[in-house]
């Protein structure tokens, strides 16, 4: 059942328009504010909101009938996947590049928080930032839900979706609450593991796999400089000496390997539920 519980929240998720009904969610927003307001700096806002909720989810899977719980299974893996169309998300920002407005763009990817001023790649900022929002936009959408889906089932999708969107708050980044993205950062290192070797598998697998080598057991570097760092590896065979007059090197690059860039993040992705999906099937 895990295995159909994948294949049916994928195609709901990546096909129709069923999730967007489930994913409104202003009504966790204001129990988060109200906490915030009636108990601020303290940590019980995170146990009343992403631990009891997944305990919640477990209680209630367990007392369901097998099929009842097999259908709330699905919604709440619908729930907990993706936050709007992660294809769409990034052909958007794309083609506003396209069309000259790269400062809309980099303004875009400062809201995110995925531009970093000591990157270590000088002259490749605009690049960098593309490469860190397009792994953790997967990430965040598909690969975090899906494998702790795979590990703990629906409560751990929910976690890890309640955990995400407690850590976006307003009352947190306001410092109203406290914050727990190192708890997302634990939660996010498995995935992005599994996520940066699908990425070597769906490109250019010698350089890297050499890249993922070296980063697999890291326990400094943020997830986004992970997926960016494997994902720049495995695109090396899509670079081209094609070079484009009067454009920034960093938004040269960007232009010239978006395309593939994002080519490649859905061969990963494909490959990334095939794994996980093979997996299930030879435990079962």
């Amino acid at each position: 059942m895990p295995f159909l519980s994948i294949v049916f929240t994928y195609l709901l998720a990546r096909y129709t328009a069923a999730g967007k009904w489930l994913h409104r969610d202003g009504w966790l927003q204001a129990v988060i504010n109200k906490f915030a307001v009636a108990w601020p700096q303290q940590k019980l806002t995170f146990f009343a909101v992403p631990v009891a909720g997944s305990l919640l989810v477990m209680l209630a899977l367990w007392l369901l009938p097998f099929w009842l719980g097999f259908f709330l299974g699905v919604a709440l893996l619908l729930f907990s996947v993706g936050r709007g169309d992660w294809h769409s998300g990034l052909a958007d920002l794309a083609e506003q590049l396209r069309n000259g407005n790269a400062e809309a763009v980099w303004l875009a990817l400062e809201q995110e928080g995925v531009v970093s001023d000591s990157n270590g790649e000088p002259g490749q900022g605009l690049w960098l930032a593309w490469r860190r929002h397009a792994g953790c936009w997967y990430l965040n959408r598909l690969f975090a839900v899906f494998f702790w889906f795979f590990l703990l089932g629906p409560a751990g999708a929910v976690f890890y979706r309640l955990t995400s969107l407690y850590n976006r708050h307003w009352q947190v980044a306001a410092g109203n609450l406290p914050s727990y993205k190192q708890m997302q950062w634990l939660l996010e290192w498995l995935p992005v593991r599994y996520m940066a070797l699908c990425c070597c598998l769906a490109g250019n697998f010698t350089t890297g796999f050499h890249v993922w080598r070296q980063l697999l057991l890291d326990t400094h570097l943020p997830s986004a400089d992970v997926l960016a760092q494997c994902l720049d590896a495995s695109l090396v065979q899509d670079s081209t000496s094609e070079t484009l007059p009067s454009v920034d090197e960093s938004l040269r690059l960007t232009l010239m390997r978006s395309a593939g860039l994002d080519e490649l993040l859905v061969r990963t992705e494909i490959i990334g539920l095939a794994g996980l999906a093979l997996v299930i099937l030879l435990l079962g």
